[in-house]
C-alpha cells in the first residue's frame, strides 16, 4: 500500500503524463500542418502553450509534495517508479518538441529561400527584356 505522500504524488504524476502526451500530440499536429495550413499550425502551437502552462502547475505541485521530505525518503520504492515513468513520457514529449523545432526551422528556411528568389531579379528575363526594348530615337520638344 502506498503512503499518503506517494498517493498524492501519483495523482500529479498521472496528470503530468497525460499533459506530456497531449503536448506530444499537439507537436505532431503542428508538424502535420506545417507548410500546409497556417491556421491549424498556429492553433496547435497555441494549444501547446496552454498545455505547457498547465504542466508547469502540475510539476510545481509534484515539487511541493516532495518538498520537506528527507533525501533518502524521496527516492523510496513507492515514488521512484512514478518519477521514472513521468521522466520517460517527458523524454518522448521532448523528442516531439525537438522534431517540431527542426521541421519549423526547415520550413522557415524554405520560405526564406523562396522569398529571396522572388525578390532577386531574373537575369535571363532581364536580358531578353533589354534585347527587345524599342529603340528610342531623338526626342522632339516644342518648348526647346
Amino acid at each position: 500500500m502506498m503512503t499518503a505522500r506517494a498517493d498524492s504524488i501519483a495523482v500529479h504524476v498521472e496528470a503530468a503524463k497525460r499533459l506530456l502526451q497531449e503536448l506530444e500530440q499537439h507537436a505532431q499536429s503542428a508538424v502535420d500542418a506545417l507548410g500546409r495550413n497556417g491556421t491549424e499550425f498556429i492553433a496547435a502551437v497555441n494549444e501547446r502553450e496552454r498545455v505547457l502552462e498547465e504542466l508547469g502547475g502540475v510539476v510545481e505541485a509534484i515539487a511541493q509534495r516532495a518538498d520537506g521530505v528527507e533525501p533518502q525518503q524521496q527516492s523510496d520504492a513507492e515514488t521512484r517508479p512514478l518519477l521514472v515513468e513521468v521522466a520517460r513520457v517527458a523524454a518522448a514529449a521532448l523528442e516531439a518538441h525537438e522534431n517540431l523545432l527542426a521541421r519549423t526551422r526547415m520550413e522557415r528556411d524554405r520560405l526564406a529561400a523562396l522569398l529571396h528568389r522572388h525578390n532577386e531579379p531574373d537575369r535571363l528575363a532581364n536580358r531578353y527584356a533589354g534585347a527587345f526594348q524599342p529603340m528610342r530615337g531623338p526626342v522632339f520638344s516644342a518648348t526647346g
